[in-house]
């Protein structure tokens, strides 16, 4: 059997290239973090008044739950259509469609003005957003491993996690200057909006990124002799490779469990405690983002590079080691500590987070073969993600109400860290390479099947 490897790209197209997998996921990203960062503002235009302000942000968390559900329907549908017909072209849709929500939202009349359509015109966009954008995270990740060589994928593959840390990044800059200048006067109340459109920039950059790579030689190698393959057999072929390696994805749904939470309780929930609980400034929560954000980015290619001379399922036991050392002070100090010792153990708390985020792509996407990656990766992460992503709000909140312990989702880390380091134990690094060509009957299809 013939064994490809990825030639050599120009410098001038590998630099495209690892901005075409960062620049999707910050532009998704971007639109997740602002939804929660602005959840108040944006609950207060789109939903009946409320004298309760803590109402707000319930509305809003149940527009994210429904979003969230979309997602595993839009990842069956848009991942066979990227293993059938390549990575680029999804790569493209996604940007566009999602980018296309976020702006549509910018633009969407208040109930001020129109009533319970604001509310229902809302919804119908955030399911409409993650319709498109639950592939886009595997998809680039995909995208950016088959276009690396087997020595370089760490490196490769973390710039899919650089485009999502970017993305936070992104909105916590964003939001932080709209909201001064809110406060100060200097821009009109309904300037919140600018922030939404902003997305008009990343659907313009990454459109012309995106259109100007070649599709991944993984793919053109896969396909380039063999007839399209029908997406029914596509997800066939998925679910029987689910049933055959079922202790590799239970590991890879312990991991994904793990990243799920941690990305939640420190990015989503800590910021919502602090402005509910603490009445910390928004101005303050965004400057906690910036900083700690700015550290991940920088140290995720790092790790990325790292990955690629050492064992990563090695490096993410360590990284659990540390998640469960920081866990209970980090909310501890989230609840009685001042500003200063919130950013420092935020920092603490990213070194090793910067590292999962940074492996866990290369992991995923490594473990399923080049025909069926996009919809196998894709279906397992979106499931997980969803349903962990859209009730973990309500689940914290209601851990926190009975037991009275601000700290406490300090133990929900705790407990998916664990869960998280039990699937390391039983993680294969990668597959065999030769699953990677799909043999005949490799997973109980027929060959014309692929």
């Amino acid at each position: 059997m013939m064994n490809f490897s990825t030639p050599y790209y120009a410098s001038s197209l590998v630099k495209r290239i690892f901005a075409s997998g960062a620049i999707g996921n910050i532009l998704e990203t971007y639109d997740l973090i602002l939804i929660s960062l602005m959840a108040t503002t944006l609950s207060k235009n789109f939903f009946p008044p409320s004298a309760d302000p803590y109402a707000h942000v319930i509305n809003i968390l149940y527009v994210f739950l429904i979003g969230l559900l979309v997602r595993p329907i839009g990842n069956i549908i848009m991942g066979s259509f990227a293993d059938q017909v390549g990575r680029k072209k999804l790569m493209v849709i996604s940007l566009v469609f999602t980018g296309f929500g976020t702006i549509l939202i910018g633009v969407l009349p208040s109930y001020y003005y129109i009533g319970i359509w604001s509310t229902v015109l809302f919804i119908f966009l955030r399911i409409f957003q993650n319709f498109f954008a639950g592939i886009e995270y595997i998809n680039s990740a995909t995208y950016l491993i088959e276009s690396s060589k087997k020595n370089n994928r760490g490196f490769y593959g973390s710039w899919t996690a650089i485009g999502i840390s970017g993305g936070y990044l992104l909105a916590s800059v964003v939001a932080l200057t709209v909201t001064h200048f809110i406060a100060k006067g200097i821009l009109p109340d309904w300037s919140w909006r600018v922030a939404f459109l902003f997305s008009i920039t990343g659907i313009v950059f990454g459109f012309w990124i995106r259109s100007s790579i070649p599709e991944s030689m993984s793919f053109i190698l896969n396909n380039s002799a063999t007839q399209k393959t029908k997406k029914s057999y596509i997800l066939k072929n998925s679910l029987n490779f689910i049933k055959n390696h079922s202790l590799q994805c239970f590991s890879i749904s312990a991991i994904t469990m793990m990243g799920t939470c941690l990305s939640y309780i420190y990015y989503i929930y800590i910021p919502i405690q602090l402005i509910t609980t603490r009445n910390f400034t928004q101005s303050k929560i965004y400057s906690l983002n910036v900083f700690s954000l700015f550290l991940i980015v920088i140290l995720i290619p790092f790790y990325g590079k790292l990955s690629d001379h050492y064992n990563r399922i090695f490096l993410l036991k360590v990284v659990c080691f540390f998640i469960l050392l920081l866990a209970i002070p980090f909310f501890w100090f989230a609840a009685y500590g001042t500003y200063f010792q919130i950013l420092t153990f935020s920092i603490l708390i990213s070194i090793p987070s910067s590292c999962f985020f940074a492996l866990y792509p290369v992991i995923v996407t490594e473990s399923f073969p080049s025909k069926i990656r996009c919809t196998t990766a894709s279906l397992i992460y979106q499931i997980v993600f969803s349903v962990e992503m859209g009730f973990m709000p309500l689940l914290i909140g209601y851990l926190v109400k009975t037991t009275e312990i601000p700290y406490s989702p300090g133990y929900v880390l705790i407990i998916s860290t664990l869960f998280g380091f039990v699937g390391l134990l039983f993680f294969k690094q990668t597959i065999n390479e030769e699953q990677n060509k799909i043999q005949p009957n490799s997973y109980g299809c027929q060959d014309n099947q692929l």
